[in-house]
């Protein structure tokens, strides 16, 4: 990583033309002076330099008059042209001014240039001020009013030459407009300076007595004390500032610094950019692979672009070449910089704004070093050295993460692939054969998969291969049958034809997995039993395919027996109105307790269904338990006629859940049946579901999306699908103490009433929870505190002795109150 050296050039558009003209009224500005100033010297040549010293050490400080970094800042040495004002000589005073104003900007800059521009709109600023206010004393207007127009019009007209300069970009967003700019700001520079003028002026003229003395003394005094004063004040001003400064740069350093090692999930350029957003104030940021322009600042950093294959287990089947030549392409490409820029008006960058960048842009480097370092090591311990494949590590991940991640109804299946008679041919030909033997196979299933399976070597001479996004056994065994057609093509090896020969075990999971293992010892087991009838005398000269039924657990024959038998548990509890803290609503849930074993956990019982393909058949017995229920609690208490069930959004097809809730529902018209679909099923919905849903909705069922913030959540999920309730997890109300989390919730109850829906918060355990959510707005909730979910029987006990109400104890204490108001 290279440090690039600071270059202030100018960035925007202004024309060169532009800049010399004003590099030329600077030059012939101090140029009059010195001539007015040999024609007629000035009575004093202490006075002299004290004016220079004050102007040069006052115009350091500068006070910015923008919301954000780009606009021009404006400072107090104008204040100090009324010395020209009451002066004798104007051009000379106007001259040693511009003077001293360039000098002091060229040493703070370090740019000739720049500051010779500035300079330039600086004079015409010094021209109006001091002609205005010479001109209207000698109107007769008072010479205080003089002096105010005079502080005014200068600022006036060196803000409108930036204004031309810079084209009207004065937005925030650098387009044309005034929003960059702050009228309390400007306001604030523009009393500030006006106070300076006139305290300065009254002192030099005489109006205010500060010394008493004789009278060429006390000329002297007037002229030097006030303009020491101001220039010591301003001076102080200006460092204190400059400190700040660079106590913003080193804390962004330092945080970025205690941030190491940077996060993996954020691409290191974003992290780098944020940091130096907080380290360095500046119009803007980019990443390029251009040095620094004018008016800009940059650092060169080194990315290596890696692929951690443990996230990304399809880089393994695509990746033939390993990592070696993507970090050749690497090094081959430009490099990069990070590049700060301000527009051409504003405050120049200084020599600490280079270092802190540069700073920031050498842990980007090393920061990426050491993340491609870890991922190249990473890639060599996962992949198989002599294949370039994955091995049984990193399949063992992906085998996890695949099952995980599929969506409901979609199904993946392994293939256990054994290399027949390999330790004979090892023998007989040698190893080195049967290494060649082992890379033409790899690369033989590496090309016969699809971009979306995954291939690994886990053995000496055995392979996996995991088929995903499968919708049947059938499938599966079709792209089976393709690979081992493929593998088992002839190939010359050492000059003789070599003809591979496999055994595949294939074993087919529909739905996700509890254990993915098992998978994995069903194809095994299979492969094992094609080897085994090899022996018995089954075909030995040609690959074979064994197909397994996967699973076959006690777990597995209890659930399966407990939803064939309809003999699951329905439980209810109470969705709660917190205005009027009544019930309007129960979720039912699904519990099972077995005679030996005990309660198996809902999240067990749920998967073990989909891993047996009953989960359409355990969604069908609770929602017709909960409509039958539900019509039991309207007649006890007529307001409450919603009944949630749980739902996956594939669930709501036809050929699933769909056409049964078609044909149940109108049986039930005094119940409102609503539908809750969690959050991660609904990122796959397609416009037939959506049409769907919108159907269901005609029939007068209602959508809600739950669970909405447990993990990964996004907006986009609230407008993927047609709903009408919002029910947000229990996650983003565990600690309601904590701001963020109220303003979360906050917002998204405003996003419900902005589209009519009806937010529900989940997980309300305490009474100080509802009564801060009552304060955000909210007006429905569920959870331990309103009631744990319920059977059947105690539920309608509830209803009977409590009617509608959330809180029955609140209730109780209602009527009291009602009774002693009634007596």
């Amino acid at each position: 990583m290279a440090s690039v050296r600071l270059e202030q050039r100018q960035r925007q558009p202004t024309s060169a033309a532009t800049s010399f003209v004003l590099i030329a009224i600077t030059a012939a500005t101090i140029a009059f002076g010195v001539v007015a100033g040999i024609a007629d010297p000035p009575r004093s040549w202490i006075s002299c330099v004290v004016f220079l010293l004050s102007v040069g050490v006052t115009a350091v400080f500068q006070l910015p008059i923008g919301r954000a970094a780009g606009l021009p800042p404006i400072g107090v040495a104008s204040a100090l042209l009324v010395v020209g004002t009451a002066g004798t000589n104007p051009v000379f005073d106007v001259g040693m001014w511009v003077l001293a104003y360039f000098v002091s900007r060229a040493l703070s800059t370090r740019s000739l240039f720049l500051s010779a521009q500035w300079s330039g709109v600086a004079t015409l600023g010094a021209i109006a001020f001091v002609a205005s206010s010479r001109w209207l004393i000698g109107l007769g207007v008072s010479d205080l009013i003089a002096v105010v127009v005079g502080v005014v019009l200068y600022v006036v007209v060196v803000l409108a030459l930036e204004f031309v300069r810079e084209r009207g970009r004065w937005s925030v967003d650098s387009t044309f407009g005034f929003s960059g700019l702050s009228l309390w700001r400007l306001g604030a520079v523009l009393g500030l300076s006006a106070v300076v003028a006139l305290g300065v002026f009254v002192s030099t003229t005489g109006m205010l007595r500060i010394v008493d003395g004789p009278a060429e003394q006390l000329q002297l005094a007037r002229e030097t004390i006030p303009l020491l004063l101001v220039s010591m004040v301003f001076y102080g001003a200006a460092k204190r500032r400059q400190t700040r400064s660079s106590e913003r740069r080193l804390s962004g350093v330092v945080d970025a610094a205690r941030a190491l090692p940077w996060s993996t999930e954020q691409d290191p350029r974003e992290t780098m950019v944020d940091f130096a957003r907080r380290a360095i104030d500046a119009t803007d940021f980019e990443i390029r692979r251009t040095p620094p322009g004018r008016n800009e600042i940059g650092t060169r950093f080194s990315e290596i672009d890696s692929t951690d294959p443990q996230l990304n287990p399809e880089s393994f089947s695509d990746a033939e070449d390993g990592v070696s030549q993507e970090h050749q392409q690497d090094a081959v490409q430009p490099p990069e910089y990070l590049i700060a820029s301000r527009k051409s008006g504003g405050s120049p960058f200084t020599a600490d704004d280079e270092l802190a960048l540069d700073a920031i842009g050498h842990m980007a480097s090393e920061t990426a070093r050491v993340r491609g370092a870890y991922d190249t090591l990473l890639d060599q311990v996962d992949r198989d050295s002599l294949t370039g494949l994955p091995n049984y590590n990193a399949f063992q991940r992906s085998l996890a993460r695949l099952n995980e991640d599929r969506t409901y109804a979609s199904g993946i299946a392994v293939l256990f692939i054994d290399l027949d008679q390999f330790k004979r041919l090892n023998d007989s030909e040698g190893h080195h054969i049967g290494d060649e033997v082992l890379s033409v196979v790899a690369t033989r299933l590496r090309a016969s998969v699809r971009s979306h399976d995954f291939v690994a070597r886990v053995g000496g001479d055995e392979f996996v291969v995991i088929l995903t996004k499968l919708q049947s056994l059938a499938e599966s065994k079709q792209v089976a049958d393709h690979i081992v057609a493929n593998v088992g093509a002839p190939a010359t090896l050492g000059g003789r034809e070599y003809r591979p020969l496999v055994s595949v075990g294939l074993a087919y999971s529909g739905h996700q997995e509890t254990d993915p293992q098992s998978i994995v010892v069903d194809a095994d087991h299979s492969m094992l039993a094609i080897k085994k009838s090899r022996r018995q005398g089954g075909p030995s000269f040609e690959s074979s395919i064994g197909i397994s039924p996967h699973r076959s657990s006690r777990i597995n024959e209890i659930v399966a027996k407990a939803i064939d038998d309809g003999v699951l548990n329905v439980v209810y509890q109470p969705i709660v109105n917190t205005v009027d803290d009544e019930i309007w609503a129960f979720e039912s849930l699904v519990r099972y307790t077995h005679p030996e074993l005990g309660r198996i956990s809902t999240s067990s019982l749920i998967e073990k269904a989909k891993g047996l393909g009953r989960m359409d058949q355990l969604t069908k017995q609770v929602i017709a338990a909960s409509l039958k229920s539900a019509r039991e609690f309207h007649k006890v208490v007529p307001g409450i006629a919603t009944m949630t069930i749980n739902l996956e959004v594939e669930q709501i097809r036809d050929e699933h859940v769909g056409a049964f809730l078609k044909e149940i529902v109108p049986k039930y018209p005094e119940v409102t049946l609503c539908l809750e679909l969690n959050e991660r099923s609904v990122k796959d919905i397609d416009d037939d579901l959506r049409r769907q849903a919108e159907h269901f909705r005609a029939l007068g069922m209602l959508i809600a999306l739950d669970d909405y913030g447990s993990e990964a959540s996004s907006v986009g999920a609230l407008v993927r699908i047609p709903m009408d309730i919002l029910k947000i997890d229990r996650s983003l109300v565990d600690n309601l103490d904590d701001t963020r989390q109220r303003e979360v919730v906050r917002a998204l109850q405003g996003f419900g009433d902005a589209f009519d829906y009806s937010t529900i918060i989940e997980g309300v355990e305490t009474q100080d929870a509802v009564d801060i959510l009552a304060g955000i707005g909210v007006k429905h909730a569920q959870g331990f505190f309103y009631g744990r979910p319920m059977p059947f029987n105690q539920t309608m006990a509830r209803l009977k002795a409590n009617g509608a109400a959330g809180t029955p104890g609140r209730e109780r204490d209602r009527e009291r109150e009602r009774a002693r108001e009634a007596g």
